[in-house]
Order: structure tokens, then sequence, then C-alpha cells
């Protein structure tokens, strides 16, 4: 038995944290926008060339309930696809694009089998002859609190058991999403269970199988890295589940070296140099970490880091390069290896209150408004994000109170 198991396609979806603006070719627009579709092409294409018995798309398969016509028309193409194969479609909606079931009007062809909102088993028969039975349900609503894998029917009578989940984790922080444990996945005696909506790429157990693929593709720069789909495959009775990446572009960390004699102009052609050095084959959105071992990089360059010249000059020589480089950079920062010492500011109350002012809760008082906005809200929710408020603000003081100190000087 072969089969792939894929989830949160998010077509239709925006790229967000890359800015639309002068500085970004229309080019680049266009190959973000047509990226998942990209992506989920080639999972088709590999799913018709592989032979595979079956695939599941567990959720989120576009990035809202209300879907544009071209996301619908491009998803029931792909679906024919695979029915001229004649491969069985087994696929769920998420807690993005939930469907209630009378409002259901997909056209998809025969070979498509829509999970309902409630858990309902469905069983086919692979080209070897194995009965293989798959349960799972739908979102008609945005959020489901209750726990959908204890209506799960326990292993029965069929060669191999799947479970389709599109969920969460059940945590006391948040049970919006179909929560559950995996102490009771495993007691249901299946053999694999096939998740998703978390995107990022995680095997939560291993006998049985209970995977998420993640996305199939990148949408902003908390999700790095390859995104694709999951072949699963039997062999000496178990269950093998190998990741294979489909995304076109992906969301990465470029680290760059630099020093403190270096100027604007050295820094771009720094990231440049980098930049080809790297020989990516696929297009990156890059956030570029400026790497500096001796502490002293210069006013001009920091300058440049707070107020957008630097980032704005390395994509306007970019503009005309990118596709060669195969990279685009949209975020900059800066990583210093020694710590950032004050002299005008007590470094002692910097000490004291650094902690009580960058934590997560002043940081969602400060953003209330901000946070209605869901890519704003995942973008500073994490402890990274918090790192890099708290050292760019260092990166300021420093660069007021080394300005202070000069005048003084004067």
């Amino acid at each position: 038995m072969k089969f792939i198991h894929a989830a949160d396609l998010h077509l239709d979806t925006p790229f967000e944290g890359i800015r639309d603006d002068a500085n970004s070719p229309q080019s680049l627009w266009k190959k973000l926008q047509q990226a998942p579709y990209d992506s989920f092409t080639r999972i088709v294409n590999d799913a018709i060339e592989e032979k595979v018995d079956f695939v599941l798309l567990v959720g989120d398969l576009f990035d809202g309930k209300n879907q544009s016509v071209a996301a619908v028309s491009f998803f029931i193409d792909q679906l024919n696809r695979l029915d001229q194969a004649d491969i069985p479609v087994l696929l769920s909606f998420g807690n993005h694009d939930f469907q209630k079931d009378d409002e259901v009007k997909f056209a998809f062809p025969k070979n498509v089998f829509v999970f309902p909102s409630e858990v309902t088993t469905h069983q086919l028969i692979t080209k070897d002859g194995e009965k293989v039975k798959i349960t799972g349900f739908s979102y008609d609503k945005q959020a489901i609190t209750e726990d959908m894998v204890a209506e799960f029917p326990t292993n029965s009578d069929a060669d191999y058991q799947i479970g389709m989940v599109h969920g969460a984790i059940k945590s006391g922080n948040d049970s919006n999403y179909a929560p559950f444990t995996i102490n009771e996945m495993i007691d249901k005696g299946y053999d694999y269970w096939a998740l998703g909506h978390i995107h990022k790429r995680q095997e939560l157990n291993q006998n049985p199988l209970i995977e998420y693929p993640g996305d199939i593709q990148g949408r902003h720069k908390n999700e790095a890295g390859k995104k694709g789909y999951l072949m699963v495959t039997d062999a000496d009775d178990k269950l093998h589940a190998n990741f294979v990446s489909t995304s076109e572009v992906d969301f990465t960390k470029l680290k760059v070296k630099i020093n403190g004699s270096m100027n604007i102009t050295d820094v771009v052609n720094q990231v440049l140099k980098t930049l080809e050095q790297n020989q990516f084959t696929n297009l990156k959105l890059l956030d570029v970490i400026l790497v500096n071992d001796d502490n002293k990089t210069s006013n001009e360059v920091t300058n440049g880091l707070l107020n957008d010249l630097l980032i704005e000059s390395i994509q306007q020589e970019l503009k005309n390069e990118y596709q060669e480089l195969n990279g685009w950079v949209y975020e900059i920062n800066l990583d210093e290896k020694e710590d950032i010492h004050f002299s005008d500011l007590d470094e002692s109350f910097w000490n004291e209150t650094q902690s009580s002012v960058f934590n997560h809760e002043m940081i969602n008082n400060l953003a209330k408004k901000l946070f209605k906005n869901a890519f704003i809200r995942d973008n500073f929710s994490s402890d990274e994000a918090l790192q890099n408020l708290l050292d760019q603000s260092k990166i300021l003081l420093k660069t007021q109170t080394e300005g202070n100190e000069k005048n003084s000087e004067n």
C-alpha cells in the first residue's frame, strides 16, 4: 500500500510580511501567489507518477471560508487529474475553510469523498485487494472544542485503519481545534493518524505513526524551511512516512558576516556576495542576520538598519538579480556577539526593567488592535520575536547614547 498524506494547502493565501511596494518586483509577487498552486500540482504529479492507492487531504484546503473562483477551479482540475488516474481522494475541511454540511456545493469528481461534520468511516479497497478504513470529520464552524477522537471507532476488521484529524494536542491554552491526546489515539488501535492544522512537519508517535506533514507552502517567516507532503508506504508489515518537499518558495534565515569597518555599501555587497555563494536552487525569502564578531558595527550601518535604508538598498540591488540568485531579502537584523553596555544609561536599571517591559503580556497590552490581524499576532507570539524586539531596542539605545556622547564632547 502507498498513499499521500497532505494538509493545509491554504489556496488563496496572502503572503504576509513581504512588503508590496516599489522595491518589490511584480514578478516576485506573481511567483508568491502562484507558489501554493505549484506545490499542490507537484503533489498531484507525484501521486500519478507513483501510482498511489489514495490521497488524504486533511483540512484547510483553502485559506478562508469564501473561496475565489480561480482557487476552486484549480483545485477541481487537480482532483479531476487524480480521477482520470483512478486515484481516490479523501478530504476534510478545517478551521480556515469550514463548511456547513448543507452548504457544501463543490462539483468534485466521483473519486472524491468529503467527510461530513460528524465522525464518519469510509472504506476502500486498494489495487492489491487490501481493505482500508479511514475515519475523519470536517469542520462546520471555525472552532471545535469537543474531543472528536473520542468518537472514533476502535480498529475493526480492516487491513489498515487510518484516522484523519485536523486539530491540535489538548492543552490549557488552546483547545479550539478538535483537541486530542496522543494516548487516546494509541488506544484506538489504528495503524496511522493523518493530522493537519500545525504548519510544521512533526512526528508525534512512531507506533502507530501519528504525523503532521506541515503545510505545503510557507506563508510567512514563522513557517520557514522546506514544505511538502508525506509519502506513506508499507514494508515489513509496518508503515513508513517519508517527507517529500514540493514548495516553490522557502522562508529561511541567511547569516552574513560583517565587521566594524564596513559602511552600508560594503554590507550590501557582502549580502549579495553571500547570496551568490549559496547557489540556491529555488527561491528563498530571506531574513538576513548580520553577524558581527567584533561588536563594533558602524553608526552608519546601525542607523541604516533602524531607518530601513539598508534593506531598501539591498532590495534595490536585488530587483534585477533576485531571479538569478534565487533570493529576496525581506528582513534584516543585527547579531552582535557581545552584549551592549550603556554609558549614559544606568545599566543596572536596564537589567532590572527589561524583563518587565519585554514580555508577551506587555506586548499584548500594547498591540491589542494590531493583534486582531492574525499574522501580526502570530509573528509576535514567539520568544524569538520578543528577543528581536529587545535587540532592536538595544541597538536604538546604543546609537542614541553614542550620539549624545559625541555631542557632549563637542
